[in-house]
């Protein structure tokens, strides 16, 4: 009966815990430091009554070397902000310098990670907040990300903590640390049989019996696609002077098998060797990692193998999207390559703001054409016709695009570039002769329709629209440019390519030519020469405009230009009169350096960029910026896209929203 009373209070007391309130806890720093300040670095904390964000007082962070952790952190147990409780903070803060910059809340230890950005201009109150889930107990740390801010002083003040009352249920998918303590805790020995893993004394794994190299200890994993894993494994060796070892994963899709290597280390006899890699996991049934290497018959062992997901969040809470804002006017999109497409939770966030996709790299000729299977078919045959593709670098986009109901703007089915060189020679080989025009003319139909059918076939309505032939006019003239195509087929070559699309495209696709340096006369001249004749043919929707432009430097953009080359290129007019299809394919505004003044000259840019589209909404089938944030941009030291390197929405993300 006691048992059974103990038993009722235990439950009532988890109930109270459960149905108990978060707790709030505010700092105006109207009385001094509150004890839960801590110094960090060179710099103590005190309060200051020169600036203030409300009341009269602020937190004040000074004394500072030139580092970022000179800084101060809030002692997190003490609020109870512990490992599983979340938790919330917003600030106001506010640096004494001329420059902007970004400002980060993070943890003060463990991996160091960011738990919140915001970017502001130096000398403007500006709000912060983050979001705390801690998976080891660390203090939070409140300093700057931009090294210009090294030695600024600073202020915060109106701090609010918000602590859950209850810690979340659910762990990572996956926090993986060895421990052989009790055996070998489901590693395996990967061989066709006769090696064998033991635990040693060193609290190691220990494999022997190797008759290959690829023998190795494995042991299964559970990932999740898209997910990033940091991974971490101590390998020793004591049989010859060094060697070298791989950290790898063995995956499987739909039963066949596939390998990468992960990291690589060198192990002298008799020591510890360390090897580390991230991996962000594929689209794979089942996933395997080992430690491969040495000679065939070298024993080894490894220990410590560690395996973490990282939680990652991406985006700001209550944006506005851009999908949404311009739904009346045209679709918004932007351009995402591979690596960006398997991480789950950052495909949601670009999910959310944009409705139409570019792939960035993974439809163009050579990540599609298959060159070693070309020339396997062509001397089985003997038919210099043949032409094989490959699919795999653009599946994980098609699917998800499928599965999240967005569109796909196809990039690029015929471009003098990234093509790869063998495509044009007989037997795919550069040490051949060029192939005539009848054999390139064939082969171009040929991938053509390959690339068409098998899309329009696997992922039906998924691809929309499609660049056929990418920049065949020559920078700063009115004809072609020189290229392989030319040399092969003759002038005629993007007339051939809109046919061999018209014909094999799915009804409804639009087909684009896309091209850059719209705004040069010449050019412009070149590009509305060459769209008339595809108009004549009956095989051209439309025209994309490349827009990659610069608001400082001496390749500064000027905005006239841009609307000239607009006026000109939206006169042109289909066969049926109506008027010819645009899209912005490739939008990103590049600055010299990450200060407030370039940001507001960048917004400012955006804002009449956007103005001007607006004015030919009603031609203008999509907007794609090229990218979406800017450490992932291939102008990434120009910050040009609208998110910043932490998925934060910039200035120029405001000013077209406004």
């Amino acid at each position: 009966m006691k048992k059974f009373l103990v038993l009722l209070l235990m439950m009532a007391l988890c109930l109270t815990l459960a149905a108990a309130e978060d707790t709030v806890t505010t700092f105006d720093f109207e009385s001094g430091v509150p004890s839960q300040f801590l110094q960090s670095g060179s710099s103590a904390p005190k309060t200051s009554t020169a600036i203030a964000h409300s009341g009269n007082a602020a937190l004040y962070v000074s004394g500072r070397s030139g580092n970022n952790w000179d800084a101060v952190d809030l002692n997190a147990k003490a609020l109870g902000i512990d490992v599983g409780v979340p938790a919330t903070i917003t600030a106001w803060v506010y640096v004494d310098s001329d420059e902007a910059g970004t400002f980060v809340i993070a943890k003060a230890g463990d991996d160091y990670a960011t738990l919140g950005s915001v970017q502001c201009a130096g000398r403007t109150w500006t709000e912060i907040t983050a979001q705390i889930d801690l998976s080891k107990p660390v203090n939070i740390r409140f300093q700057n990300l931009s090294e210009n801010w090294n030695n600024a002083e600073y202020y915060i003040d109106d701090m609010v903590v918000t602590v859950s009352a209850a810690p979340e249920s659910e762990a990572p998918a996956v926090a993986y640390d060895s421990d052989f303590s009790g055996g070998t805790d489901g590693w395996y020995a990967r061989s066709a049989g006769g090696a064998a893993v033991t635990v040693t004394d060193e609290q190691g794994l220990l494999i022997t019996g190797r008759t290959a190299t690829w023998n190795s200890p494995g042991r299964d994993f559970a990932l999740t696609t898209g997910k990033t894993y940091t991974l971490s494994v101590l390998v020793k060796q004591d049989e010859v002077d060094s060697t070298g070892f791989i950290l790898s994963i063995a995956h499987k899709r739909n039963g066949e098998e596939s390998y990468e290597n992960l990291a690589t280390c060198t192990a002298k006899r008799g020591e510890w060797t360390l090897m580390q890699a991230t991996y962000v996991a594929g689209r794979y049934d089942t996933y395997v990692f080992y430690i491969e290497g040495g000679a065939a018959d070298t024993s080894y062992q490894i220990k410590d193998f560690s395996c973490h997901e990282q939680t990652v969040k991406y985006g700001k809470a209550g944006i506005p999207s851009l999908k949404e804002i311009y739904a009346p006017y045209f679709d918004f999109g932007t351009a995402v390559t591979y690596n960006e497409v398997v991480d789950a939770d950052r495909m949601a966030f670009y999910g959310s703001q944009f409705v139409i996709f570019t792939p960035g790299n993974e439809m163009k000729p050579d990540s599609l054409l298959d060159v070693g299977a070309s020339i396997k078919a062509v001397k089985k045959t003997g038919d210099q016709t043949q032409v094989c593709v490959k699919f795999d670098s653009c599946i994980p986009l098609l699917e998800w695009a499928q599965a999240n109901g967005v569109k796909i703007h196809g990039h690029v089915l015929v471009w003098h570039s990234q093509t790869p060189k063998a495509f044009f020679h007989e037997g795919y080989s550069i040490k051949n002769p060029l192939v005539s025009r009848e054999v390139m003319l064939a082969r171009m139909e040929s991938y053509i329709r390959q690339v068409l059918e098998w899309t329009n076939e696997n992922y039906p309505g998924v691809i929309v629209s499609w660049d056929v032939v990418n920049e065949a006019v020559a920078d700063g003239s009115s004809k072609l440019r020189d290229s392989m195509w030319t040399q092969v087929v003759g002038q005629d070559f993007v007339n051939q390519a809109f046919k061999f699309a018209r014909m094999y495209a799915a009804p409804g696709t639009l087909l684009y030519y896309n091209d850059y340096n719209s705004e040069n006369t010449m050019k412009n001249l070149g590009i509305r020469r060459l769209l008339e004749s595809l108009i004549a043919d009956g095989t051209v929707d439309g025209y994309g405009f490349q827009s990659h432009y610069s608001v400082d430097g001496p390749n500064r953009t000027n905005m006239f230009y841009v609307e000239v080359a607009w006026k000109e290129v939206a006169k042109l007019r289909l066969n049926d009169g109506t008027p010819i299809r645009l899209r912005v394919s490739e939008l990103d505004v590049g600055i010299t350096s990450n200060t407030a003044d370039n940001w507001a000259k960048q917004a400012a840019f955006y804002d009449n960029l956007f103005t001007l589209y607006l004015q030919y909404a009603d031609q203008i089938e999509a907007v794609h910026t090229w990218g979406t944030v800017d450490n992932l941009s291939w102008r990434a030291d120009e910050y040009p896209l609208l998110f910043d390197g932490m998925t934060q929405p910039k200035p120029a993300f405001d000013a077209i929203i406004d």
